[in-house]
């Protein structure tokens, strides 16, 4: 299970009308680490440490090429807004898991998000072909799991004490999935959704304090 080298195909996985995907290279590294040396990126589908969340970040960071880390970009100015990444890539077992997906804040949460996430199942699809990606998130973040349930991700269970927290105790996660057999439909079912102006909007944030 390799990364494709041809340029039509990561770019045929990597883009919508509103974002684009760009997978982070090494020196490229450079591009991005701006804006978590600022302070400036927010976790949207985790909650848990922030002292966790930058140290992950990090990681991210300084092992791009391991673990498959892409800058977010505004398609339309071609800013770089954010950061994402597989968290892990296992290919005697055909799975990808979604990192987290940060921000700077320069998009709706919802609309990033959805876009996003379409993104990455699309990578892990047709260009990694595995036969299962999956997404750990927050328990709390209730608004957040219906709109994951809503792109066609399978909430399959709740793993208790999963995420650090810097205060009480660590925060339960859902793990959501989709697998191979339902990606067509699932991908068709996220296209008509990222095309609805309406549903992009529906979600307010519902991060814990």
């Amino acid at each position: 299970m390799q990364f494709a080298d041809s340029h039509a195909a990561l770019d045929a996985a990597l883009a919508t009308d509103r974002i684009l995907l760009n997978r982070i290279h090494g020196s490229e590294i450079a591009r991005v680490k701006p804006l978590g040396d600022a302070g400036m990126l927010r976790q949207l589908d985790r909650g848990g440490s922030g002292q966790a969340a930058a140290a992950r970040m990090a990681a991210t960071l300084s092992c791009a090429n391991d673990t498959a880390a892409f800058a977010i970009e505004d398609a339309g100015s071609g800013d770089i807004i954010g950061l994402t990444a597989f968290a892990a890539l296992e290919p005697e077992e055909k799975r990808a898991t979604l990192a987290p997906i940060w921000s700077s804040g320069r998009l709706d949460e919802v609309l990033l998000i959805s876009h996003v996430a379409h993104l990455m199942t699309r990578y892990a699809f047709e260009v990694l072909a595995v036969e299962r990606a999956e997404v750990h998130l927050d328990w709390r973040l209730r608004r957040t799991l219906e709109l994951y349930t809503g792109l066609g991700f399978h909430c399959e269970g709740r793993l208790r004490a999963y995420f650090a927290c810097d205060e009480g105790p660590s925060a339960d996660a859902a793990v959501l999935s989709v697998v191979r057999s339902g990606w067509p439909a699932i991908a068709d079912r996220q296209r008509r959704l990222l095309a609805d102006e309406a549903w992009r909007c529906r979600l307010p944030s519902d991060r814990p304090p």
